[in-house]
């Protein structure tokens, strides 16, 4: 029988009766990352109308193309909010989760290289149960490249490596392995998190700039006595790194910086719970 903390966590689910927030941050240099976005955010709606869609701008250097976005706002369906100045990426969904845990929602983190193909997909997240049968804390995805090939199916830790790492990386798509759910780290590209969680765990840590701020976050989650499950059956296309792929003034810095803070935080927990037996 559920202990007193996961029944907390299933009433607080029947409780969030608004529709999930889709929270979307933007970095726009170009009109091609323009392009990409709109695809995003038409599939986006298209596959999971139960949704309300934030796209929030990180203070983009071509601003230009942000107001033109703005001008999509209506036609398309998703609201517009723009940062004063450039914070990386656990400042800006923050702006969302911030409003989710606010407004009693579950969230969404969408990266603005995602395509959705398949209808469903925000479903079978949100019907995701952890491993004592309430609703899971935080769920994954399972992300192809645009080659079909995959890119995300939950993250391990390797003791080869001593880093994390995405499974199956570059296997095929329909990897008989990847398509099944499994209790581990999942990465931020396409994240569900239940208001519960939030409401428990916190936020994403603006400590971290630029990377490994999703990992971190589900350590935490997993410290906290919650699950975190990767689940195969909501899949999307990912162009992995498109925006923040090519490098800007001080993103080599802020990585840096990310990776010693994850270290600081969890370099000496116990991760043998992510350690598969290939690793």
């Amino acid at each position: 029988m559920p202990g007193a903390q996961e029944q907390a966590c299933a009433a607080d689910h029947e409780w969030v009766s608004r529709a999930p927030l889709a929270i979307v941050p933007i970095y726009l240099r170009t009109g091609g990352d323009l392009d990409v976005l709109l695809r995003c955010l038409v599939s986006l709606v298209q596959t999971a109308p139960q949704a309300d869609v934030l796209v929030v701008d990180d203070c983009s250097p071509a601003g230009e193309l942000v107001d033109l976005l703005a001008t999509t706002a209506g036609e398309v369906g998703f609201e517009l909010e723009r940062r004063p100045v450039n914070g990386g990426f656990a400042t800006t969904v923050n702006v969302g989760l911030r409003r989710a845990l606010g407004e009693n929602r579950d969230a969404v983190l969408v990266n603005a290289d995602i395509e959705f193909h398949s209808p469903r997909w925000l479903e079978a997240m949100v019907a995701r149960a952890g491993t004592d049968g309430t609703p899971a804390a935080v769920v994954g995805a399972r992300l192809l490249y645009p080659n079909g090939l995959l890119q995300h199916a939950g993250i391990y830790f390797s003791l080869l490596h001593r880093g994390f790492a995405h499974r199956f990386n570059l296997g095929p798509g329909d990897l008989p392995e990847a398509l099944v759910p499994c209790r581990c780290p999942v990465t931020g590209a396409l994240q569900l998190i239940r208001h519960a969680c939030l409401a428990d765990v916190g936020l994403y840590d603006e400590a971290f700039h630029m990377g490994w701020e999703d990992v971190d976050y589900c350590l935490r989650v997993f410290a906290a006595g919650h699950d975190v499950i990767y689940e195969p059956a909501a899949c999307a296309t990912h162009a992995e790194s498109l925006f923040r792929s090519r490098t800007a003034k001080g993103q080599e810095d802020w990585e840096r910086r990310s990776l010693a803070v994850l270290l600081a935080k969890h370099g000496a927990a116990d991760l043998s719970a992510f350690v598969p037996s290939y690793a």
